[in-house]
């Protein structure tokens, strides 16, 4: 798989999502296929999978000192599936089913691993009628470890 740098690729904004949509040419014609990788001072901060010029798979976000602090699945520019936070000291801080940018249930945990709080999406908001008829499927096929 190819790995480019962010900053080596061409981007227009997806119209449904306001994410980028990856180009490998100047008249953005050819989509990106591959790995886009971000660095600041030398040090990984971003790195995603793209597929047909969406972020379509797996997306890292690291600390500035490195350490990784977000893991999220994603399809077609939208996080899909598990997303995953954590402190910089490795430790999980919060896991999250998400489908289409909708969170449907998170647990969030403290600096031990202990669980702090398990929040779950209400009837109540826009956010609910993306996902209500499905939650059932979503919690089956997405399942978050306690």
């Amino acid at each position: 798989m190819e790995k480019m740098n962010y900053s080596d690729l061409f981007v227009e904004d997806d119209i449904h999502t306001g994410e980028h949509i990856f180009y490998s040419d100047k008249n953005k014609t050819v989509p990106f296929n591959g790995t886009v990788v971000d660095y600041n001072n030398g040090v990984l901060v971003w790195e995603f999978e793209v597929h047909d010029g969406f972020k379509t798979g797996i997306e890292r976000i690291y600390y500035p000192t490195g350490e990784l602090k977000e893991i999220n699945e994603t399809d077609h520019n939208t996080t899909n599936g598990i997303a995953k936070e954590f402190y910089r000291n490795g430790q999980l801080r919060s896991q999250s089913i998400v489908i289409r940018n909708v969170h449907i249930n998170t647990i969030f945990y403290d600096e031990t691993g202990n669980i702090a709080e398990i929040w779950e999406i209400s009837g109540e908001g826009p956010s609910y009628y993306v996902v209500r008829d499905r939650l059932a499927e979503y919690r089956s096929r997405y399942k978050l470890e306690h």
